[in-house]
């Protein structure tokens, strides 16, 4: 739930406020919160928010915003596969 959720992260923020913080147990929180997270990152919660500042007039900036990463993704995806392709192995003279 998102009362959970607050007191976890604060839980978290007052770990990192000491000298030596115990990266097990926030390590722990995060997994504990990692589902939920996943799920409001998923909700286009953040980018309905970004088309309110960036684009307020414009209803279809989410569908824009993924299918411009969608191109992005997959050009970065084909120059990775290209580079590791074309580069001949460290053994060859």
């Amino acid at each position: 739930s998102q009362k959970t959720q607050a007191r976890h992260d604060k839980t978290i923020q007052q770990l990192f406020k000491t000298k030596k913080p115990n990266k097990a147990a926030v390590t722990q929180l995060m997994d504990l919160e990692f589902q939920s997270r996943r799920l409001f990152i998923d909700s286009d919660a953040v980018l309905d928010e970004l088309r309110r500042i960036i684009q307020p007039s414009n209803s279809r900036y989410i569908s824009e915003m993924k299918e411009r990463w969608e191109n992005f993704y997959s050009k970065v995806q084909f120059y990775g596969v290209m580079k590791k392709a074309m580069k001949p192995p460290n053994t060859l003279d």
